[in-house]
């Protein structure tokens, strides 16, 4: 899920007005890729985790804002906001047989050669394939999600997972990683290299007037440079910080909110003017999820095992929280990894192999199938750990609960909602008194992110119908429920 509400002005976006102060820093790494040594980190970035600076195709420099108006190549009497196939090119353009008039960028329009210096570039698509010789790995280092990639020497780099910029947004922070090569683009698109949200190597395309990272190779020894100093996910958080501290956390007192209560679960604090209150706290929740998305990622330490008297000990905290009070991921059942609003749909299923023409429909799915109406039968009702988020985020005897383990919670213990710093949090108390609290997270589904509910997933399928699987619901109607596998749910983890 990638959500982002900031109010950036276009001239104190990303541009710093001149390059850069640099920092000292040991900067390649031999992969035993027949003589070709990668950055240790993007350009503009201090260290390798950073995402770096963000660049337009062919430009030398980050900017404020990036489309069509402000790209640097195109002719700016082209009618082109909207319609990108009728975009023309000072620069970079095609001759009337389709062929480039430039095979790759030159050294003066290459960010790599001009911030680093002659010897460093943006690499060609050819050279950025060499990383299919490498193991890789889904990582985190120091907070930050990415790939690892372990060269035939055993040598490694570590790319991180940091978006793109459209426009003045920062967009699919996570959910993969794109990189600039520098093969001349045919139209309005230019060469990527897209590593999936697994790790696996792809060619790609996009819009090149789109900001992206550069990881700058050479094919010599460099001497040890300096790199710039710049990156835009600290920047974002400091805004979005600053604007959620506008809001006054006594206007959430408990004291002030009289009930929660809507026809569909979805809880509304009614006060004396309960349109405005609605405003506020959509804003406030925004922002939130902005600044959780964009800050690092949690560490596996950060969550604990809270014994409450049941069968097994439950998780402090959702999969991918940073604290109690934090939402967590929103997840596939049976997927690893969260995926931004709009993405869960049988088409961005892992576990979907062929989809009808209506994108929210099913066809086959490859596991957990109990008929054959659905694909091949293997009668797996319960997830493998190999599909378990919360065993694969925190490793151990940590698990997805089952509807027994979840129905046991339910029935032995005692809820009450409550607040906490302005949000609504659901507060489970064990039979011995200790307890844990869950967030009113709500779910991701296949066109929106529904709110103030408490959902989590089970490890278990629905049996009988297996584009389902079972969820325990803390609000409205609690229970055992059931929930679309494609739709992305909190998960809250189990322990002996």
């Amino acid at each position: 899920m990638i959500c982002l509400v900031t109010s950036c002005e276009k001239d104190r976006g990303f541009d710093t007005g001149s390059v850069p102060s640099y920092v000292e820093t040991e900067d390649y790494v031999d992969l035993g890729l027949g003589g070709l040594l990668f950055a240790t980190k993007n350009v503009g970035a201090k260290n390798p985790e950073d995402a770096g600076g963000f660049f337009a195709w062919g430009e030398v420099k980050p900017k404020s804002y990036y489309d069509w108006k402000t790209y640097k190549w195109a002719n700016p009497a082209t009618e082109r906001e909207y319609i990108y196939d009728q975009v023309t090119f000072s620069r970079y353009s095609c001759h009337w047989d389709g062929t480039p008039d430039y095979p790759f960028l030159q050294p003066e329009d290459d960010a790599a050669t001009v911030i680093l210096g002659e010897g460093w570039r943006t690499p060609t698509f050819e050279e950025m394939i060499e990383l299919l010789k490498c193991e890789y790995r889904r990582a985190v280092r120091n907070g930050v999600f990415g790939f690892e990639y372990i060269g035939p020497n055993g040598n490694s780099i570590f790319l991180p997972a940091c978006g793109d910029i459209v426009e003045d947004h920062l967009i699919n922070v996570e959910d993969g990683a794109k990189y600039w090569c520098s093969d001349c683009p045919t139209g309005t698109s230019a060469t990527i290299l897209d590593i999936n949200r697994f790790g696996a190597v792809w060619g790609g395309h996009e819009l090149r007037m789109l900001g992206l990272p550069i990881r700058p190779v050479r094919t010599e020894k460099a001497p040890v440079v300096r790199g710039l100093i710049f990156n835009v996910l600290d920047r974002y958080i400091e805004q979005a910080g600053q604007l959620l501290a506008t809001i006054k956390r006594e206007d959430y007192s408990a004291a002030d909110c009289q009930n929660l209560e809507d026809a569909y679960g979805q809880a509304v604090a009614v006060r004396e003017n309960p349109e405005k209150q609605k405003f506020i706290d959509e804003a406030a929740r925004s922002l939130r999820l902005a600044i959780m998305d964009l800050k690092p990622l949690p560490k596996p330490s950060d969550i604990t095992a809270v014994d409450l008297g049941l069968s097994v000990r439950w998780a402090s905290a959702n999969i991918g929280a940073r604290n109690e009070d934090d939402y967590g991921y929103y997840i596939s059942w049976g997927e690893l990894t969260p995926k931004p609003i709009g993405h869960y749909r049988w088409a961005d299923y892992q576990l979907c192999k062929e989809v009808n023409e209506d994108d929210n429909d099913y066809s086959l799915l490859t596991k957990y199938v109990t008929d054959s109406q659905w694909g091949e039968v293997d009668n797996k009702t319960r997830l493998d750990l190999e599909d378990d988020a919360a065993h694969a985020y925190l490793g151990g005897d940590w698990r997805t609960p089952t509807v027994e383990e979840a129905r046991e919670l339910l029935e032995k213990c005692t809820f009450v909602e409550m607040f906490r710093h302005g949000e609504p949090v659901m507060k489970v108390i064990g039979p011995n008194g200790n307890y844990i609290l869950f967030p009113y997270a709500g779910f991701a589904d296949w066109q929106f992110r529904v709110e103030f509910t408490v959902s989590c997933w089970t490890s278990d399928l629905v049996a009988d119908f297996p584009v389902r699987a079972c969820c325990f619901n803390l609000t409205g109607f609690a229970g055992i429920s059931w929930e679309d596998r494609i739709d992305g749910l909190p998960v809250r983890a189990v322990c002996p």
